[in-house]
Parts: C-alpha cells; sequence; structure tokens
C-alpha cells in the first residue's frame, strides 16, 4: 500500500494512493465500517485513523488492520470507487512529508562509490548520525539557498526505513519484522559547514550543522509498506539536478544493508514506531568532486556526470525504484 499525507481546508489528513486516486483514509473506513452495519463507524475511524501518520503506526496492528480493510474496500467498489469515496486525482492534492518523524538516524559510509570519492576508507562499524525532524519538508516544497548556513548546498538519495513497533538488540534476522515502511529522504547537506580543513591534509566532520537545518530534510512522496515492497535489496537509486544524472546506484551495494542498519542502531537505543532511519548516499554527490575538501574525484562510466553544488533555482528529482520520485526546488527564499 502507499500511504500519503496531504493538505486539505488547512488540516493534514492521512490518505491512501490507488489508481492515481488519493482517498481519504479516514473517510474510506468509516464508509468501509457503515457497510457493515457499524452505528459507531465515525467515533471508531477516528479512532482508528488519526490525522498522523506517526500516531497511525503508534496504532499497531489495529489501526493497520483498519488501513488494509480500506485499501480492500476501495478495491471491491471497482470503478464507483472514486466518484462514491470522492477520491481526489492525485495530480489534484498538495501532498505534505508523508510523517514528521519521531527522530532521523542516518546512516554514513555506506556505499563504496562515496568513500572511493571522499577518499575515505571503510569504517569497521556503521557511521551514524541524527537529523533533526524540523528539518523534513515534503515534495515540491523549496529547499532554501541560503547563504548564511551555506554556499555549498549537496544531494544525497537515500532509502528511508521507518520503524513500526519499539526494539533494543534487534537481530539482523529479525530486522524485518520491525519496519512498517519505506520512503525516499534527501540528506542535503551544508558541506562547507560539515567538512572543516583541520591542519594541512586532515578534515573534521562536523554533523551538526553540516545536517540540521529548516528545510534540510525532504521526504517523500509517500510510503509504501513492507508488505508491498518485500524485497530492498536490489533497487535502484537515482538523482537527477536539473536534468543532469547525478547519482546512480543500488541498494544492493549497500555496504551494511536495511536489516543489518536496523539492526546495528537498536544497540544504542530502543527504535520507537515512527523512527526514520536513512540508509546513507551513494557517491555522486559534489562533495565527491570538491577538492578542497578532500575529494578524489574519478570518471563514472554510468552517465553520472560530475557537478557542482546546487544553485539557486535548480530542482532536484529523487527517485528510488519501487517507491518513486521525490522532486524539490532550490532557490532562495529572502
Amino acid at each position: 500500500m502507499k500511504l500519503v499525507s496531504f493538505k486539505e481546508c488547512n488540516e493534514i489528513k492521512i490518505g491512501i494512493l490507488h489508481d492515481d486516486v488519493i482517498y481519504d483514509l479516514r473517510k474510506v473506513y468509516a464508509s468501509y465500517l457503515k457497510s457493515q452495519g457499524d452505528n459507531l463507524a465515525e467515533k471508531i475511524a477516528a479512532v482508528r485513523i488519526p490525522r498522523n501518520m506517526v500516531k497511525l503506526i503508534e496504532g499497531g496492528e489495529k489501526a493497520y488492520e483498519a488501513v488494509t480493510e480500506s485499501k480492500e474496500y476501495i478495491v471491491s467498489m471497482g470503478n464507483k470507487a472514486e466518484q462514491e469515496l470522492k477520491g481526489k486525482k492525485l495530480e489534484d492534492v498538495e501532498l505534505t512529508a508523508p510523517l514528521i518523524p519521531r527522530t532521523i538516524i542516518c546512516g554514513g559510509a555506506n556505499f563504496h562509490d562515496h568513500l572511493d570519492e571522499t577518499n575515505r576508507s571503510k569504517p569497521d562499524e556503521v557511521e551514524f548520525f541524527l537529523k533533526s525532524p524540523l528539518c523534513v519538508v515534503g515534495p515540491n516544497e523549496t529547499v532554501e539557498h541560503e547563504p548564511k548556513v551555506t554556499h555549498k548546498y549537496d544531494y544525497e538519495v537515500e532509502l528511508g526505513i521507518i520503524i513500526k513497533k519499539p526494539g533494543r538488540f534487534i537481530p539482523v534476522e529479525k530486522a524485518f519484522d520491525y519496519i512498517f515502511g519505506y520512503t525516499i529522504l534527501n540528506d542535503i547537506s551544508a558541506r562547507s559547514r560539515q567538512v572543516i580543513p583541520w591542519g594541512e591534509e586532515n578534515f573534521q566532520l562536523r554533523f551538526g550543522e553540516g545536517k540540521n537545518y529548516d528545510t534540510g530534510s525532504p521526504v517523500g512522496p509517500w510510503i509504501v509498506t513492507a508488505d508491498e515492497l518485500v524485497d530492498v535489496s536490489n533497487l535502484k537509486l537515482r538523482t537527477h539536478v536539473s536534468d543532469e544524472l547525478r547519482q546512480n546506484n543500488n541498494t544492493k551495494n549497500l555496504i551494511w544493508d536495511v536489516p543489518n542498519l536496523v539492526s546495528y542502531y537498536s544497540q544504542f537505543m530502543t527504535l520507537q514506531p515512527g523512527f526514520l532511519l536513512a540508509s546513507g548516499t551513494p557517491g555522486g554527490p559534489a562533495l565527491g568532486s570538491d577538492v578542497e575538501l578532500g575529494a578524489d574525484p574519478y570518471e563514472r562510466e554510468d552517465g553520472v556526470k560530475r557537478g557542482g553544488y546546487m544553485k539557486p533555482g535548480d530542482v532536484m528529482v529523487l527517485e528510488i525504484e519501487g517507491i518513486g520520485q521525490l522532486v524539490n526546488p532550490i532557490d532562495k527564499v529572502r
């Protein structure tokens, strides 16, 4: 299933996407309950289907059962569904970020091509850092190009992994049991803040100011639930910046795959429903061409063009196979 958050009458609602039509999930579930003769349909739907995606995930099995029944109800109505359930065409709906996660745990140094171009060796364990949910924006929202933050804004396509239930010390073989679904995350990076020359040949990495600022985490366009996207071990990832191919890789090339990331992060903190884990990005960001910041760029043979940092007016199109496209412009806002 594809779950969205969308804005309607100045209110954020949860929707379900089916055949390029978005349905208000709470209304659909209430309609389904009425069809089953339930006199408390509206009240039950309001409890089972909140207006907040994290709250829905926290609702556990009962909430998910309601989502599944709603999807089956839409399918069962066939061609009548759009009119009778008041669905809206995707292009007519204002999508927001599918969720504002409780926290974001980002992986780093997780693709060999990114390590090679930034002149780094493979670490012994997963590199990770936290990113504030206050940075999150949705599809088509403008990312701020704010010179006071940096003049080196960079893009990073990453697979977003959404946790569905609490877990600590999760075994690798049990990791998928804790995953609600997947989305796309663009880990916008302020490279002049993140990578600081330190002496003649060394660099200091500062993930706080290098990764956390307004609009620095576009997420979307929706969540694909784990029962629909069962195999995430072989998904293509691409980034285009103003029609130029800048990143091109596959999750099969992750150094630490999805279950290993989930397991590793859970060693340090109890993962909670609504946590968003990011896979790390492949090679191709502008950092990989920035020799001032230690890069060792090499010619690629996969169509990726070595490019500079983003300029006001650029448009980022991030794509992950099985999920879709996350599109965001970047521009000055002041």
